[in-house]
């Protein structure tokens, strides 16, 4: 339930949030002892949430709950799909990497939709993202992405890059538009889990039958752990709740706007 080894609680410990952490309850003690006794209580509650948000696996199990639908697509589901569409966010443009980009936490997506056009689900590959410049010169996710595909001598399938999109509305109606001028039927949706029940809803806002893939399944992963405690309150436990209250309030947003 929770890894009591040494090195393990150690390389815990030095969480900026556990430093935090210990400065609330060292404050309780403090208000505790000056007798001002409704603030020591106040601040040891907050401690108390602290420990408890970043050290059980609750945003895990949260995260995890938007995640599930998506565990794995039905390979029947795939077949005759036209494209495979992968959304934005898997990578930083990065001038001093060797491969001109760093994947982040959610380059699970690349890679998943890399091996569906290289193990034939389809022969198009649309990919979505961010403009940026680098060392002045323009360029996008997608054209780094491609550029390393060539590289690597991946070529089947082919590419379709996006203009540069700065919200999933954003790469849902260009693929909408992409739809119409190919005549396609269906495509491959791939994204993190945890982005996908809005993904899917705002893609058939513009007329897309998309399937969804999902990968990057961080709070799936987290709630199943061997060692799903921890002593020490963690900071990548509030990055997941952080995820899913970006995901919550994302989805009501787009429906208050009428994008889903």
């Amino acid at each position: 339930m929770i890894n009591l080894s040494l090195n393990k609680l150690l390389g815990d410990a030095l969480d900026p949030l556990t430093m935090i952490w210990i400065i609330l309850l060292l404050a309780a003690r403090r208000f505790w002892k000056l007798k001002a006794y409704r603030s020591g209580i106040g601040m040891f509650i907050v401690w108390v949430l602290v420990w408890f948000l970043g050290a059980s696996p609750l945003s895990g199990m949260i995260l995890g709950s938007l995640e599930s639908p998506y565990l794995k697509a039905e390979p029947s589901l795939l077949e005759n799909v036209d494209a495979v569409v992968l959304l934005g966010g898997g990578m930083y443009p990065q001038p001093a990497e060797r491969l001109s980009f760093t994947l982040n936490e959610s380059g699970d997506r690349c890679l998943t939709a890399f091996d569906l056009i290289e193990t034939g689900v389809a022969n198009h590959l649309v990919i979505g993202g961010s403009d940026y410049r680098i060392q002045g010169k323009p360029s996008s996710e997608g054209m780094l992405l491609q550029q390393w595909r060539q590289r690597w001598d991946l070529n089947k399938g082919e590419i379709h890059l996006l203009d540069g999109s700065l919200t999933t509305r954003d790469e849902a109606e260009q693929v909408g538009r992409l739809m119409v001028e190919k005549e396609w039927e269906k495509v491959a949706l791939v994204t993190s889990a945890w982005h996908m029940k809005r993904s899917l809803a705002v893609f058939k806002k513009y007329g897309v039958q998309a399937i969804p893939v999902g990968c990057d399944f961080i709070g799936t992963t987290t709630a199943t752990r061997h060692y799903r405690w921890k002593v020490f309150p963690q900071s990548d436990r509030f990055q997941g709740l952080h995820l899913y209250l970006h995901e919550i309030i994302g989805y009501y947003y787009y429906r208050l706007r009428g994008w889903i």
